[in-house]
């Protein structure tokens, strides 16, 4: 089941990329070798903070609540990702599966108005 995320340009967002599948073995005398367990990485996260009405804060919550958390596979709009570079965009949006990664954090600002910061998660597994 694959949720999809409301249409929303954020004010602010931050993107970690995924790591790769390694393990580093080391000996007795020091020397070493790193193995490569897998060709994609995973686990990369993209936060964005947005400014919103209250009806775009409830589309938000709609949405969490409509992927049970991160318990479903979202679809990310290309909103999220306005200013950037095409190869950028696709490099993120292609990452793997979008997942929520925390809770939204909401904190009103005035009647009406609220920030919201929104937290995803690239997981390697099955949608």
């Amino acid at each position: 089941m694959t949720t999809i995320f409301p249409s929303l340009c954020p004010t602010k967002r931050s993107y970690e990329p995924g790591q790769y599948p390694t393990q580093r073995f080391n000996s007795i005398s020091g020397a070493g070798t790193t193995r490569l367990y897998g060709s994609k990485p995973y686990d990369a996260t993209l936060q964005v903070d947005f400014n919103v009405s209250d009806a775009d804060l409830i589309k938000i919550m709609d949405c969490w609540a409509g992927a049970r958390g991160a318990a479903s596979v979202l679809t990310l709009p290309d909103s999220l990702f306005q200013g950037m570079s095409v190869g950028l965009r696709s490099e993120i949006q292609g990452s793997l599966n979008w997942r929520w990664a925390q809770r939204p954090k909401v904190t009103s600002i005035f009647p009406g108005r609220s920030t919201v910061q929104a937290q995803f998660i690239a997981t390697l597994d099955n949608a």
